[in-house]
């Protein structure tokens, strides 16, 4: 049987960079600072902390911890998390 992952531990082991998890279209990020999400499909899980994803058009989404949102292709994105933040995001098409 696999290793069980703790996935905000494994995020806050190197922060401000996606990790990718075994099984594809998978990863964790812990954030302190800002950063650009892209434009590809994805789903953004709250693991811990709040995460503001600023979206077009001065929209934006604020998750919490156990919140999900699903960003379509195309949809640029700015990741801005409140005093730090985790998430795991699992892409949609790769």
């Amino acid at each position: 049987m696999p290793d069980a992952l703790h996935l905000i531990r494994l995020a806050h082991s190197n922060p401000e960079r996606a990790l990718d998890l075994p099984g594809g279209g998978l990863s964790v990020l812990h954030l302190s600072s800002g950063q650009d999400g892209g434009a590809a499909a994805c789903w953004y899980v709250c693991l811990e902390g709040s995460l503001i994803l600023d979206l077009p058009h001065g929209d934006f989404v604020q998750l919490r911890p156990g919140e999900s949102y699903q960003a379509p292709a195309g949809q640029a994105r700015r990741l801005t998390p409140v005093r730090g933040a985790t998430v795991l995001m699992i892409e949609q098409c790769r």
